[in-house]
């Protein structure tokens, strides 16, 4: 079965040649053993589908994203926030960007052979500088928008803006009628202040909203949303850090494994 994967959010995504895609998956691999053991996922799982995309609010930062074969016939796809010191795999939380973006998150060194090169000590902390930017109204601050609301997951998973009709979450949706369109165009946003509003048209739970945001200091707030139509889509599946689960298999050609 085709899986169409359904991205965090749009962009110039660029796959990842296999001798890249191995050399990813062996630091997150070290990373992951960290933190979960031998149940790291990228230990346990195939891994098919390695793409990476620039993110402009965070200069030199990647987003990293990838399927993951979580049963015979279950896919499910997820993403890795990666940077100078610092590898992520996104899980739905918020605390995580709040840290990072406040420069409150430990340097936990660099790796080596798979193992940490030195760990940092609880007496002199080393914390890594924000990479966030200060955010304007046509790229770095939709794209920034377009990153939180797709990584902080509500109790039916991920928020996806929807800029276009024919974007990747709407394929297969059913409206009654076609009001809902005109309400699907790019962000767009201006300044009050210090801190960025905007509206977007957003997917949550299968069914599409028109909601207002407010951006400050790296915080989102919905100040206000609109129902623009009920279930059109079947809500998404999700297994933290998997979202998107779908029915399906990976190409045996397009298979990376970390043992």
């Amino acid at each position: 079965m085709t899986v169409t994967p359904i991205p965090l959010m749009p962009g110039p995504w660029l796959p990842l040649a296999e001798s890249e895609a191995h050399a990813f998956l062996e630091r997150l691999t070290s990373v992951l053993v960290r933190s979960h053991g031998p149940a790291a996922f990228t230990k346990n799982l195939p891994i098919s589908g390695l793409r990476v995309m620039p993110l402009s609010f965070y200069p030199g930062w990647l987003l990293v994203e990838g399927e993951a074969q979580l049963a015979p016939n279950e896919l499910g796809t997820f993403n890795v926030l990666y940077g100078p010191g610092f590898m992520w795999v996104i899980d739905g939380e918020s605390q995580v960007i709040h840290d990072l973006n406040s420069g409150r998150i430990p340097d936990m060194g660099s790796v080596e052979d798979g193992k940490a090169a030195k760990a940092v000590t609880v007496a002199s902390p080393a914390f890594l500088q924000s990479p966030l930017i200060t955010l304007d109204t046509s790229v770095t601050g939709p794209d920034y928008l377009r990153f939180f609301c797709g990584s902080i997951w509500g109790d039916e998973g991920p928020f996806l803006l929807v800029e276009s009709p024919d974007a990747a979450i709407l394929q297969g949706a059913t409206f009654p009628d076609d009001t809902w369109r005109k309400h699907t165009k790019p962000i767009t946003m201006q300044r009050v202040d210090d801190y960025l509003t905007g509206e977007a048209a957003v997917i949550y739970a299968g069914s599409l909203f028109s909601a207002k945001f407010k951006v400050q200091n790296g915080e989102v707030f919905m100040e206000d949303d609109e129902p623009l139509a009920a279930e059109v889509i079947p809500k998404q599946r999700y297994q933290s850090p998997f979202r998107n689960l779908q029915a399906g298999t990976m190409q045996t050609t397009d298979t990376t494994e970390v043992r």
